[in-house]
């Protein structure tokens, strides 16, 4: 039996870089006759990426390992989650994507070990940043946010179309870039463009190998969590008798707090988005079922974008936060915000 090797990326950045909305796009140049598998990992509890992406194509198939990082453990979860996921969904590419709170080094190790070394041919890895974080001590100075970039083949500087006109990002951004890594390729992008002609091709090169300044670092890569079994889906839990399912998960770095919905729970939008708008927290996620149709939150420090999407399964929300909140009184406000039926 032949077996072929399959096209993989590794798909890195902080807290909302934009990962999920440029994977959207790469999905969104797939060939017709091609299935594409994307393995998404995020810091909590409740895994919210699949349906931010939408995943409508039956040729697209979505997998979630959720409860921390999958480059943890000696890369155990990652090795199980792509083993499973190549058997089940025989793609001709794949696409992980790290949790934006994960260390990228040992992912790429485990990938290009010999375990791997017939059915996984690593290709560059992209990294997206957003420039105007730069000027943030917090992103600049984490180790997290350093590592991810001296890791990656290619930089992606993404939301081009909120940095591009400020004179002090775009000179910062270029000082940065060819102050620490003058040898990678790096381009910028924004998501109400198509993706850069030029960054397909550089793409399709083969992973470099770890480079000296990802060596150098490799300190920074000491694993805080031990993830050593695949979380698995908030899907494969039971709901509580109101039809609600409460995760929480704590690392030295951050908190996060996660909730699931059964689909019999219909919020109203309005005092919905007037609560997520109150949020003062790192990242929130969601993904809810509403009177006026499926919306997606997406909100990064304060700056939230808001969508709309074609279903969903049951409605999930999660917030990362730097200090620990109430978790009982964010869902007794939660649950204020339900739909009264007539």
């Amino acid at each position: 039996m032949i077996i072929t090797a399959v096209p993989t990326h590794v798909i890195t950045g902080f807290l909302g870089a934009g990962k999920t909305t440029f994977i959207k796009a790469l999905l969104q140049t797939k060939p017709v006759d091609e299935t594409w598998a994307v393995l998404v990992n995020e810091f909590g509890e409740i895994g919210i990426d699949a349906g931010l992406m939408g995943n409508g194509n039956a040729q697209v198939v979505i997998r979630e390992v959720a409860g921390g990082c999958i480059c943890c453990a000696a890369g155990v979860p990652l090795q199980v989650a792509i083993t499973q996921l190549l058997a089940k969904a025989k793609p001709q590419r794949l696409l992980i994507e790290p949790t934006g709170l994960g260390h990228p080094l040992q992912i790429m190790q485990t990938l290009q070990s010999d375990g791997f070394a017939q059915s996984i041919r690593l290709l560059a890895s992209v990294c997206l940043l957003d420039p105007r974080k730069l000027a943030d001590a917090r992103y600049r100075e984490h180790e997290t946010f350093k590592a991810q970039l001296a890791s990656a083949d290619i930089l992606l500087a993404a939301k081009a179309d909120l940095w591009q006109t400020q004179m002090d990002v775009r000179q910062q951004l270029q000082q940065f870039l060819a102050h620490y890594f003058p040898q990678k390729p790096w381009l910028s992008w924004s998501q109400q463009l198509p993706l850069p002609t030029e960054l397909w091709p550089l793409m399709q090169q083969s992973a470099s190998e770890t480079t000296a300044i990802a060596k150098q670092r490799a300190s920074w890569l000491q694993p805080t969590v031990d993830f050593s079994t695949d979380a698995g889906s908030a899907a494969d839990e039971v709901f509580d008798a109101r039809g609600v399912l409460f995760k929480q998960h704590q690392d030295g770095n951050a908190c996060s707090y996660g909730w699931v919905f059964s689909p019999s729970w219909v919020f109203s939008l309005a005092p919905l988005l007037q609560w997520v708008k109150a949020q003062q927290v790192m990242r929130l996620k969601a993904v809810m079922i509403t009177a006026d149709g499926i919306a997606a939150f997406n909100m990064l420090e304060g700056e939230l974008q808001l969508e709309e999407l074609d279903d969903a399964l049951d409605s999930r929300l999660e917030l990362i936060s730097r200090e620990p909140l109430d978790a009982a009184l964010l869902e007794q406000q939660l649950l204020a915000c339900a739909a009264v039926e007539e």
